[in-house]
């Protein structure tokens, strides 16, 4: 069953923006402000569309689609604003989000709208994530920064996508052998540590104190994607 996330401060909005699509049999999750929306987000709800208010009474909903779109797997965003001024649509757009409908809506307008988005199969995960000031771009095999130039090698950009794939949780050294060296590789867990002290140095602000990639005593490392 699809999951929508309904970002909404208006109650009787919500509730019923709830009620209709709990109808259409959806899974349906509501938050009433911002603080609420990042706290189920940051937890284990990972809805298949989220529909947002920009007029959340904690912060601008542009900022929540903001940090939406800096997150691993990009979710399908649909904007419900009572802002109809060109400036506010387009900069909605700029910021990722997917569609923009206007209130007062039509219930059965939205509610074709909303399959149609999450019929397009939109939930696929991004190649191209934050880390600080750097934007690496798996894919490309690309690094790019404002500030400095940062070149990985191959099995860098290997190791990147490895850790990338499992962001958030711990990969073992010995997982990281097999999806890296391959299972007939000689190598073995100091030659991991040996390649994650030199991409520290290159990709974290303070090798010595990582923020990125962050040791789990015993077990590898974790990836903490900028939010």
């Amino acid at each position: 069953m699809k999951q929508i996330l309904i970002v909404e401060d208006e109650t009787a909005v919500r509730e019923g923006l709830r009620t209709q699509f709990s109808h259409l049999g959806y899974t349906v999750v509501c938050a009433a402000n911002g603080a609420e929306a990042l706290e189920l987000l940051q937890g284990n709800t990972n809805p298949d569309l989220i529909m947002l208010d920009l007029g959340l009474p904690d912060m601008d909903g542009t900022r929540l689609l903001d940090w939406l779109q800096q997150r691993p797997l990009p979710i399908p965003v649909l904007v419900l604003s009572a802002r109809t001024h060109e400036s506010d649509i387009v900069l909605s757009f700029k910021l990722g989000s997917y569609d923009y409908v206007t209130k007062p809506f039509s219930p059965r307008v939205l509610a074709a709208r909303v399959e149609s988005l999450i019929n397009r199969g939109t939930h696929v995960p991004s190649q191209t994530f934050v880390l600080g000031d750097l934007t690496i771009d798996l894919e490309a095999y690309s690094v790019q920064s404002p500030r400095r130039e940062v070149h990985l090698t191959t099995k860098e950009f290997d190791i990147m996508r490895a850790l990338f794939e499992n962001a958030g949780k711990p990969v073992t050294r010995h997982d990281l052998l097999d999806e890296v060296w391959g299972l007939d590789s000689d190598a073995g867990p100091r030659t991991v540590d040996t390649h994650i002290a030199a991409l520290r140095k290159k990709i974290e602000p303070t090798p010595d104190q990582p923020r990125f990639i962050i040791s789990q005593r015993g077990i590898g490392y974790k990836l903490v994607v900028s939010s």
